[in-house]
């Protein structure tokens, strides 16, 4: 039997990504004890693994005994950019939102069990929600979650109700309700589900005339709970619907389609 054929093959690449995913803008250079710690691996395991990626240059072993990033990560970086920047138009028009509202943009699209921040465009006001692009948040909870959810075929939600849910320690039922919610309205808000005091709406991407991506987006404001009163939420549904119908005709990141 193969390595692949029976999951040591996905299980080492799993665990190569691991030990890339310790590495952060503020911990570029880590020792092996730091590997070892992050990724809870035994250390046999996390030498072989530096080595190997050492070997195609995606980390680098200096003299001092530190592991760091390696160059061929640069190449991988411009092809991130390129696949995954939102085009120009559409964040401006993101912006243009987030100047209206008062409140951060964000653009989500479903990651197995997670959420994926692909844009964003931040808040004016010094008091904002702050996520970030490449930010991968629950699915358990929040507007954008369900709206997401709710985009699936019918026949796959329940699957992913129960995987979600075990993953997250949450409830089911409750994904269940919140989904059939958004799919209903055709937007969703929500008020301190996935942190205190924090609220946001969200609408599908529509494109009722093009192709569509192969994975549907979902647009999204939040911010404090303060500012999403009651009188407010009409008016940020509209505004958000139509930034939503605007940047699917000004586009999203090449990747999506």
């Amino acid at each position: 039997m193969s390595p692949t054929a029976d999951g040591s093959g996905i299980r080492a690449v799993s665990r190569a990504w691991q030990v890339l995913r310790a590495f952060t803008p503020e911990r570029m250079s880590l020792t092996l004890t730091d590997l070892v710690r992050d990724t809870g691996l035994p250390r046999t395991t996390v030498l072989r693994l530096v080595e190997t990626l050492a070997g195609e240059g995606l980390v680098e072993s200096g003299r001092d005994g530190r592991v760091r990033v390696g160059t061929s990560l640069i190449a991988f970086a411009a092809f991130a950019d390129t696949a995954w920047t939102v085009p120009p138009a559409s964040l401006a028009r993101m912006r243009a939102l987030a100047a209206e509202t008062g409140e951060t943009v964000s653009l989500y699209v479903r990651e197995g069990t997670g959420r994926v921040v692909v844009g964003q465009a931040p808040s004016p006001n010094t008091l904002r929600h702050v996520v970030e692009p490449g930010d991968v948040l629950t699915m358990s909870a929040g507007s954008a979650a369900y709206v997401l959810l709710s985009l699936e075929p019918p026949e796959e939600r329940e699957l992913l109700f129960a995987r979600i849910a075990a993953e997250s320690d949450g409830d089911a039922e409750a994904l269940r309700a919140g989904t059939e919610a958004a799919a209903e309205r055709g937007w969703c808000v929500t008020h301190g589900e996935r942190e205190p005091g924090n609220s946001g709406l969200a609408v599908p991407v529509p494109f009722p005339d093009g192709p569509a991506p192969a994975r549907p987006p979902v647009l999204a404001v939040g911010g404090p709970t303060v500012r999403f009163t009651e009188d407010k939420i009409p008016g940020f549904v509209l505004a958000v619907r139509r930034c939503a119908e605007d940047i699917a005709r000004t586009g999203l990141p090449p990747a999506l389609y």
